[in-house]
């Protein structure tokens, strides 16, 4: 009987040790989608920022690293699939645990949808070009479905085959504009120049030009959103104590410093001096790689394809194991935290996230048009991961103090954290005032809705099953000595 029930616990449970630094690693950096990002999320950066994009991307990187820090100083300590939903619970109470879990799962639901607005345009666009094929008006909703079926299969079958996939498509999207870059740079010739980490080269001239640096911050911001991705997988990493911390801080620094080389790549191969014809053109990066490469172009919108994919992949992992976490403490649905008792992966989660995104991809895309959309769910999920970060910066100081007090030092634990924490109030304000356009407009208010929706569910909680709430800082890895 001892062995039935052992057997039963386990297939309740994720599959311990089945990744390593590498899977982890790359978890974090295809969810920042690296390709995809300096593509899509950086230009829109160009209308404020302008010459001066490199400097934004620059400052970003400064705080995202320390956001890192504080994300890893956590990680260390509590090893959970439940990652920012336990974090918060230890530092500042499950009511906020539970919050904070509530915004990062619509966060990463939403990265699947937008992710596939961008599959299934330039896969529409390139099976046009190159094999005279399409679907006619809703070709790109045809192709996005289909990524959306691999997606499934990709992380349905095994977190392992999921993180394998993982390291190789993010090693290609990254080689893919690593040397475009490179090629960028080398034809500007004497086009480059240090200009670009000068504020007076935004083309928002206020406050000497920083008013436009601030204001591309925010989509700065967004091409780095999902590095802290890997936080979920610790109950599936090898040695996540050290491994996860690790993973983040990697992720940030490297993809940043490759976020830094290629906007100034971009700015520069584009030409510096009419930069602001930059934003006319749909996809700037596709027609540099067509300059510069010719015939040999369709390889930057393979590694565009590779990168949204890659990224879609890695939003599924990180949502459905914070939909398993939160399920497991009954604070949502039971059946979300059911486990398939062969490929020992959250299977409802991802199933329930695959239809979330399918939804969210195909009534926006059709109503507003996929480019619409895709600004639109990128501005929602800004908001809602910068909100994220500010209440785990908030966590950090206090988890310290109550239970690690001789780990505890002001440097680490106060202002490291209170430094990110006040910087984030800015790029976070500028989507409410001034409001942006029609429908972009409608982010703050969506944000503002969930967050009052999940306030709702949380008092409910705390008075009918405060039992389950206290849950949300319960670490489910086993104990064991990782050296």
């Amino acid at each position: 009987m001892s062995i039935r029930s052992s057997s039963s616990a386990e297939q309740t449970k994720l599959r311990a040790n089945a990744i390593g630094l590498p899977g982890v690693l790359f978890q974090s950096i295809t969810t920042m989608a690296p390709a995809s990002a300096v593509s899509f999320s950086l230009g829109a950066a160009i209308p404020f920022a302008g010459g001066a994009l490199p400097l934004a991307v620059l400052i970003a990187l400064i705080i995202c690293t320390l956001i890192a820090l504080n994300i890893g100083s956590l990680a260390k300590h509590l090893p959970s699939a439940g990652g920012y939903f336990t974090y918060v619970s230890r530092g500042l109470g499950p009511q906020a645990g539970w919050m904070t879990g509530w915004l990062f799962s619509l966060t990463y639901l939403l990265i699947v949808p937008l992710q596939l607005l961008v599959l299934g345009p330039v896969m529409d666009s390139a099976a046009q070009q190159y094999f005279h094929l399409s679907f006619g008006a809703a070709g790109w909703a045809i192709w996005a479905m289909v990524f959306a079926v691999i997606v499934f299969g990709l992380t349905y079958f095994g977190v392992k085959i999921s993180a394998d996939a993982s390291v190789i498509l993010g090693a290609i999207e990254i080689g893919v504009f690593v040397l475009l870059s490179i090629w960028l740079i080398a034809t500007a010739g004497k086009g480059n120049t240090v200009a670009t980490f000068n504020p007076a080269s935004s083309l928002e001239t206020g406050l000497g030009g920083w008013q436009g640096i601030l204001h591309g911050m925010i989509f700065a911001f967004l091409a780095f959103a999902g590095f802290e991705s890997s936080a979920p997988l610790a109950e599936e990493a090898l040695h996540p104590r050290r491994t996860v911390p690790r993973a983040i801080l990697l992720a940030v620094v490297s993809i940043g410093v490759f976020y830094v080389f290629c906007s100034y790549a971009g700015v520069v191969g584009w030409g510096f001096g009419k930069i602001s014809t930059y934003p006319s053109d749909p996809n700037p990066w596709g027609t540099m790689a067509n300059r510069v490469w010719g015939l040999f172009s369709f390889v930057a919108i393979f590694a565009i394809l590779n990168s949204a994919l890659a990224n879609a992949n890695a939003g599924v992992n990180a949502a459905s194991r914070v939909l398993y976490a939160m399920g497991r403490t009954d604070t949502l649905p039971g059946p979300l935290a059911h486990i398939n008792g062969r490929f020992r992966t959250p299977d409802i989660a991802i199933i329930f996230t695959i239809i979330v995104g399918v939804v969210c991809t195909l009534l926006p895309g059709i109503y507003y048009g996929p480019t619409v959309a895709f600004g639109l769910l990128g501005t929602i999920i800004t908001i809602l991961i910068l909100v994220v970060y500010m209440a785990i910066c908030l966590a950090v100081p206090f988890f310290y103090r109550r239970e690690h007090r001789t780990e505890f030092t002001i440097l680490r634990h106060v202002i490291l954290p209170v430094v990110p924490l006040v910087i984030l109030v800015f790029p976070i304000s500028a989507q409410f005032v001034p409001a942006p356009p029609p429908p972009y407009n409608l982010a703050g208010p969506i944000c503002v809705a969930w967050f009052v929706l999940g306030l709702i569910v949380v008092i409910f909680l705390n008075m009918r099953a405060p039992a389950a709430l206290a849950q949300s800082g319960k670490v489910y890895l086993d104990e064991v000595d990782e050296g």
